[in-house]
């Protein structure tokens, strides 16, 4: 990707962002957005806006990036489906609530600091949900629903959603989490939990998966130098000019 292209999406001020919308600040190859009901899909192109109900579905050798009125940074990779369930900012008091669901692909966040203790920003899995308090990470789901999540830095806590009490099957909406202290796991200690009731805490430098079943397991470090493939190299260096 050239120079003028990276440059240019310094132009997308988070404080030029609706509150209700997040933009397409990069659309690297080919994109779609799609929205509930029967409207037909359309080409993304950098600079449009996506609101709740809207889905990202990301084409073949192609990757997408996203900014939200926050300054949070989105980006997913080829054949990636983004959904967003809740777009909201208060420019006023800073408090924000982001939730997205990501079906399949592979998806890369740069969280700005959450400052009120109601904010929140999630990214649900079919089996998991990943929240955190301003931190780096990324989350891979692949097509049997398994997924991986992997922290650079600060914080992330892994859980799996909440199920309906009527149907056993997990809930449509993703309920505020517990606040934790640190990056201490919730009793009892690291381990394969079943799918009734499960929270881990991810540190910097860590990875967990949970399987299609819904199993974590626990967490484990990873090496930087054997991880630095091409998606996750030009995430850091997007990640160091928006510094």
């Amino acid at each position: 990707m050239s120079v003028m292209v990276l440059l240019s999406t310094a132009l997308f001020a988070a404080e030029n962002i609706p509150s209700h919308e997040a933009i397409a600040t990069i659309v690297d190859g080919t994109a779609e957005i799609l929205a509930k009901g029967a409207d037909p899909a359309h080409a993304l192109r950098k600079g449009d806006g996506i609101r709740k109900d809207q889905t990202v579905k990301v084409g073949d050798k192609s990757r997408v990036e996203i900014r939200f009125p926050d300054g949070t940074v989105m980006r997913l990779s080829e054949r990636s489906r983004l959904a967003m369930q809740d777009i909201m900012y208060d420019n006023t008091t800073e408090g924000k609530n982001v939730k997205v669901n990501l079906t399949i692909g592979k998806l890369w966040a740069n969280v700005r600091k959450l400052v009120t203790p109601d904010s929140k920003v999630e990214v649900r899995t079919g089996n998991a949900v990943a929240g955190v308090r301003g931190t780096t990470y990324r989350v891979s789901v692949d097509g049997d629903k398994s997924a991986l999540v992997k922290v650079y830095d600060g914080t992330v806590y892994v859980a799996n959603p909440p199920k309906d009490a009527a149907t056993g099957r997990p809930a449509v909406q993703v309920s505020k989490p517990a606040e934790v202290s640190g990056p201490y796991a919730v009793a009892p200690a690291f381990h394969e939990v079943s799918m009734e009731e499960w929270t881990v805490i991810v540190k910097a430098m860590q990875q967990v998966t949970v399987s299609p079943q819904g199993i974590a397991s626990k967490p484990q470090d990873f090496d930087a130098r054997s991880d630095a493939d091409a998606w996750v190299t030009w995430n850091q260096e997007r990640d160091k000019q928006a510094l």
